[in-house]
């Protein structure tokens, strides 16, 4: 008897955005779901138990056991981490007289029905003429596999399916058991576990024509396959896109990932020869991020030409903005036209009216949430850091008082500034752009956020601050700025540490933020003990 293992566990980064809302293996290509269509050729085949490892988004398969008795999922929590022989491995039970396969193949017919009557191991095969990416084969007269490399040209290349029979299975199982644990093999492709172990593990090379086993690798090469794959993604994007440009979702063309944000996606899409680029919101934003807040003073920024690539924010988070042409490297420190007119950007900023729409933005409450939800992962990071969380409340006192006594007046602030946040072009063009974490703040917190996430020396951190003010500090101004950098430099910590306990990037200044931090602090307490 034979069963199948579908690998469905991965994200498929190269189809965001749409894996941001189904993982790739639930797209619908020519009328039917991927997936699915695969289970029914393996149906057809005689096939009457199927697993299925998922991970990614796991929840959205739940319903093909309910709509086929021969499927059962298997969960694997650590997609994000390793490679898919850790999909094999936590299938490895399961591993006998197997189809190995993945979610997004798309067979144009079905190569689960075989006349492999001498029960082989072996690995589907195409030739390619041209470069790939995929495994690389040579082989013997008899089509043993003799050597497997990553990538390839005009060689026979791994596309779609294998089958492993039963001793093959169980030597597999046994070696994967023997060195899951070792050093990078979890963060492998079976593929390259099997390449390691070549000698010991049989497999065949089964060639099939080049037009008969497809795996998408990119949104326009399924577009090429399924001109209509856009009006049956089912997609909030598109439906997104086209009510707002009014457009057919097949206008829609040159679909390209420019940045995984630190909170968001964003990707860059063409229609009638316009460049746009539309935001969806990351997962984890609904922690961070006061959409309400946002939308305010993201109008606020167009109409102040703070911002001129806006053109529409939806309540929920997503974004649509122009893309903007010939732009250049952001260097405040090297350019001072582009400082001169950031700084005037940040004291415009601060001339929005407070509104009831924009909360305040209170560094440290803010800092000590996210510090809480990271203990989850990371420990008792507030008893390892008492004494610092300690100094950082003492600081944010005197500074309470400070406003206080010298009527310091809170402003609406970006929050977030950083030369990543502003787009520059060729003929002198700048926009403020991702006003994600605005709020109501004190107004030295905007030159802050710039001078603890790098890690300047004295004097650059001067020149920055003067530029900002426009003209020397009193002695109180200075320390007052002083004072709210430390408590900006926490806010980013505690960011950082939120970040790494999701497992997710925290940014290149976790670390120039924390040195900044612990090196300044002293200081700025005792410049106030002494005031």
């Amino acid at each position: 008897m034979k069963n199948a293992i579908i690998l469905a566990a991965g994200k498929s980064n190269r189809f965001a955005p749409f894996t941001y809302e189904k993982p790739k293996g639930l797209f619908i290509v020519k009328g039917e779901v991927l997936i699915e269509r695969q289970i029914e050729q393996l149906i057809e085949a005689g096939i009457e138990e199927i697993l299925i490892v998922v991970g990614y988004m796991k929840e959205k398969f739940f319903y093909l056991e309910q709509k086929y008795k021969q499927v059962k999922l298997i969960v694997n929590n650590t997609y994000g981490k390793y490679g898919n022989i850790y999909s094999l491995y936590v299938a490895k039970a399961y591993l006998k007289n197997t189809f190995i396969c993945c979610a997004d193949h798309y067979f144009i017919s079905n190569p689960f029905i075989d006349n492999n009557s001498d029960n082989i191991s072996y690995r589907a095969a195409t030739y390619y003429s041209k470069k790939f990416r995929e495994f690389s084969i040579d082989y013997t007269d008899a089509k043993v596999i003799s050597g497997c490399y990553i990538g390839g040209h005009d060689k026979m290349a791994m596309i779609g399916h294998a089958y492993f029979n039963e001793r093959f299975s169980n030597k597999l199982r046994n070696l994967l058991e023997k060195e899951i644990n070792d050093f990078g093999v979890a963060n492998m492709f079976w593929e390259e576990f099997f390449a390691i172990h070549i000698k010991d593990l049989t497999l065949y090379m089964k060639e099939y024509d080049y037009d008969k086993i497809l795996e998408f690798d990119s949104i326009d090469e399924l577009r090429r396959f399924d001109s209509d794959f856009l009006l049956n993604v089912d997609s909030e994007i598109v439906e997104n896109i086209c009510s707002k440009l009014n457009c057919h979702p097949n206008d829609i063309y040159d679909i390209s990932i420019i940045q995984a944000g630190l909170t968001n996606v964003s990707f860059k899409f063409t229609v009638d020869r316009t460049e746009y680029v539309y935001r969806h919101p990351g997962g984890t934003a609904g922690n961070l991020i006061d959409r309400k807040t946002e939308l305010y003073t993201q109008n606020k920024a167009k109409e102040m030409g703070l911002d001129k690539s806006f053109i529409y924010m939806d309540p929920s988070g997503w974004k649509l903005s122009y893309y903007v042409q010939d732009i250049v490297k952001c260097d405040f420190i090297n350019n001072h036209s582009q400082l001169k007119k950031g700084m005037e950007y940040l004291r415009k900023t601060h001339t929005i009216p407070i509104s009831d729409d924009v909360k305040i933005f209170d560094n440290v409450e803010e800092g000590k949430k996210l510090w809480k939800i990271a203990s989850s992962t990371k420990g008792n990071i507030f008893k390892e850091f008492k004494d610092l969380i300690d100094k950082v409340d003492m600081v944010n006192e005197y500074l309470k008082e400070e406003r206080k006594k010298y009527n310091i007046q809170m402003v609406v602030s970006h929050n977030d500034v950083y030369e990543p946040n502003f787009i520059a072009t060729k003929n002198g063009d700048l926009y403020l752009i991702d006003w994600e974490y605005a709020g109501i703040m004190d107004p030295a917190n905007d030159i802050c956020s710039i001078i603890t996430r790098y890690e300047y020396n004295e004097e650059i951190k001067e020149k920055l601050i003067k530029e900002y003010y426009g003209r020397d500090l009193t002695d109180l101004e200075h320390r007052h700025v002083m004072g709210q950098s430390i408590i900006n430099a926490f806010y980013w910590v505690s960011w950082g540490m939120y970040k790494g306990s999701l497992g997710e990037e925290d940014g290149f200044f976790l670390l120039p933020s924390y040195r900044y931090l612990v090196n300044n602090i002293d200081k700025v307490i005792e410049s106030y003990k002494e005031m």
